[in-house]
Order: structure tokens, then sequence, then C-alpha cells
């Protein structure tokens, strides 16, 4: 079928079987655990490809050790102009948490919250994703099925994004609460290149709930780090704005042609 279209280029958001040339690939992340039978096929379906595209330099640096890949360095792209920050008085006093499978660790943003609450702050978590069995009472809303721009509003109208999440090649989340002007509290698993510590966000070493609570009280109890988190995230996600991300395939199909 795509020999019949005849296409110049293909770009696959992952690697599958495909005859066709030249093709780029697009690694988003890569599971660590997994059977060397598996690992055998990737490896030698990305061999296979022109051009191999990561979003992020650690997961280059993953899909070099894993795979035995190289390849170049091109983060998610962003449309800034739906996201609309609003400023911290016209915000709720709610903190999102958006992601519910195991990775995310969804139970260490409840928790945290929870202890903020015992310390005297009214804030509610609202957990975005698909239905689960999490833990529900007052400190807690979960949103599931939300439309994009339902999300997005969410995002904006909060205090905070919490992600204490196990794994992270570049964090799309992120990127959205910070086009928000929304600052973030990170796990390590987030690249650092995404976020710097105490400039556009908060980056946490543990997966501890104290710990996260922490950083939580710290941001909302303190206007004038919350307004420089807000502004440096703002002006920090304008790279990737996906008219210059688009430019940069572009030179990679022009290369290939």
């Amino acid at each position: 079928m795509l020999q019949e279209s005849r296409f110049d280029v293909t770009i696959v958001n992952g690697v599958v079987p495909l005859r066709f040339r030249p093709k780029v690939a697009v690694n988003h992340g890569i599971t660590l655990k997994v059977n060397k039978p598996y690992l055998y096929v990737v490896k030698r379906l990305y061999r296979g490809y022109d051009k191999v595209i990561c979003v992020s330099h650690r997961l280059r640096e993953e899909v070099r050790s894993v795979l035995g890949v190289d390849c170049e360095v091109i983060p998610l792209p962003m449309k800034l102009e739906l996201y609309k920050p609003r400023s911290i008085s016209e915000r709720e006093d709610i903190v999102v948490h958006i992601g519910t499978r195991p990775v995310k660790n969804p139970h260490i943003s409840i928790e945290a919250v929870k202890l903020l609450r015992r310390r005297g702050f009214n804030t509610k978590l609202i957990v975005i994703g698909a239905s689960s069995e999490l833990s529900k009472d007052e400190s807690v809303e979960y949103e599931y099925g939300l439309r994009e721009n339902e999300k997005n509003e969410l995002l904006c109208e909060a205090k905070a994004l919490i992600l204490p999440s196990s794994y992270e090649a570049l964090p799309y989340v992120v990127l959205e609460a910070m086009a928000c002007g929304t600052p973030v509290i990170v796990s390590t698993a987030v690249p650092e290149e995404v976020v710097i510590n105490n400039f556009n966000g908060i980056r946490v070493n543990s997966f501890n709930p104290e710990d996260y609570a922490k950083a939580l009280e710290k941001l909302l109890a303190d206007e004038e780090l919350w307004l420089e988190l807000s502004r440096n995230g703002l002006e920090f996600v304008k790279q990737f704005d996906y008219i210059e991300i688009a430019k940069r395939y572009i030179s990679i199909i022009n290369e290939l042609l």
C-alpha cells in the first residue's frame, strides 16, 4: 500500500516491519525489562531504518545501551497557542496528577496531598487518566475520559502538576503544564533537560510521599517561588514550538532524499 502511494519518506512513531525507504523511526521511550527474542527483533527492525529519532538525550543513551542503535534527538512539538495561562489569583486550590498506570505512581500523589491537607492546606488533587481502583475520599477527585481541551483547561486552572513517575523519556504533560504557566513537581525519572530543579520546576529525589508533600508545601506557601517557576516554565517551553520542530524534520527529509 505504501509503495503504491509513492510517499517520498515515511516517519513512524515506534518501529514496524516496512520495506519502503527512506524511512524514519521516532522512539518515545523504551521498556527496559524485555526478553531476549523481543530485543533481537526490535534491534533488527531499527537497523533497517535510515534514521532514528529520540525525544530526549536521556532516551538516546537508553536506546544506545539497550538496542545498540544511535539516534538524533528531536523533542516533541507543541502548539503553544492551545494553552491559556492564568494568573495565580485566577487559579483554584488544586493540584493535578496525570496518569493512572502503575509507572505514574498516582498513589504517591494521593498520599502527598493527604499529608498536605493535614498541615492545613485546603488543596484538592485531581487525577486524570483511565478509570482505576485508586482510593477515594474528599481530598481526591477523578476525571476519566477528559477531552484534550478540558485537560488543558484544568492544567491552566491548577496551582501545580505533580508527577512522581518511575520512568519518563520526555513527559508531554510536564511541557503542557509549563505552557499553562503551572509549576511542576516531578521525580528524577524526568530528564533534567526538561525540568531544572528550582528553575522551571522542583525535582524530588525519592518516591516518598512525605518528600512530595514538602515540595508542594514549599511551592504553595511561597508566592514568589511560584511566580518564578511559572515564568521560567513559560519561557522554557517556547523551544518546543511545533514550527521549529517541524523544520528539523524537514531538514532530515531533505537529507534523505
